[in-house]
């Protein structure tokens, strides 16, 4: 199966607009590093810079954006109520964990597209059927992200209260 076909069907990008063929080759990139390093690398992304967790929602990474949020967002939030004295240290510290997430966070849409594409090439299916079910696999949710964002704000509000 052709490696950049699986890809593309994976993130969900369409190689004729300029933009969506930039965020392609930028995965396809992604994961070639990924290859070579097996698995663990660097690569620079703004989205998942400044959306964190939210990046991993919309790449359909639900279980690794939650956790992220539950432990990043959530600990630092009630250490920071419950030691104000650590306050000061909490916001340096989630800098630091945004630039590596910045870096690091593609590391776990590559990791689900590998185990994706692992489960569906351990059956016997015809070369489009596996386009076809990574497609369906990957790809993006915006609905998440807009219910990540409601959650945030209801769970702020609640443990501000």
């Amino acid at each position: 199966m052709d490696r950049d076909r699986l890809i593309s069907a994976y993130i969900g990008e369409k190689e004729s607009l300029e933009k969506t063929k930039k965020t392609l080759d930028w995965y396809k990139d992604s994961f070639e590093k990924g290859d070579l390093s097996g698995g663990f690398s660097w690569k620079w992304s703004w989205w998942a810079f400044i959306g964190n967790w939210l990046y991993l929602l919309y790449r359909k990474c639900y279980l690794e954006g939650i956790s992220y949020f539950l432990l990043v967002h959530m600990l630092g939030g009630l250490a920071s109520k419950y030691m104000p004295n650590l306050a000061e240290m909490i916001g340096g510290a989630s800098l630091f964990i945004g630039l590596l997430s910045g870096g690091l966070l593609h590391n776990l849409v590559y990791r689900r597209y590998l185990k994706s594409k692992t489960i569906i090439e351990s059956r016997p299916v015809s070369s489009e059927e596996t386009v076809k079910e990574m497609k369906s696999i990957g790809g993006t949710d915006k609905r998440a992200v807009i219910v990540g964002i409601v959650v945030y704000f209801a769970l702020n509000t609640i443990l501000s209260l």
